[in-house]
């Protein structure tokens, strides 16, 4: 299960405004994806758990990368775009919603998106893709 540290740092990616350009990409495969409500907030939220081959995949891309924007997507579908704070290192993350949710779809229909396409995508915003 998540560390508060990684949650933290996980929601604040999550919480902030998508960007649309973006130069390399790191495909993540994900173990498994679950709805839920935060308990501190009530706010919806899907964690996900990493293969683990995809675990230093995403700790080595964030290490470089500290203080710019990444973006994190599932199937093509932008879910988060935030300035990285530190690296994400670990097993699991957690990705929260916005202030107008997830782009209309429910927390449990991007968890079920995430776990049919088997993965997700984390891309900089360093130049137009």
């Amino acid at each position: 299960m998540p560390s508060m540290r990684q949650l933290a740092r996980a929601a604040a990616l999550a919480m902030l405004l998508p960007c649309a350009a973006y130069a390399e990409t790191v495909v993540l495969h994900v173990e498994r994806a679950t709805a839920g409500v935060d308990p501190h907030t009530s706010a919806r939220m899907v964690d996900v758990e990493l293969k683990p081959e995809s675990r230093q995949a995403l700790a080595d891309f964030t290490r470089d990368r500290v203080g710019k924007r990444i973006q994190l997507r599932s199937a093509g579908v932008l879910l988060s775009s935030a300035t990285l704070q530190s690296p994400l290192e670990g097993d699991s993350f957690r990705i929260t919603a916005g202030e107008h949710g997830f782009g209309g779809k429910s927390a449990e229909e991007i968890a079920q998106g995430i776990m049919k396409s088997g993965g997700l995508t984390v891309d900089d915003e360093n130049t137009a893709k």
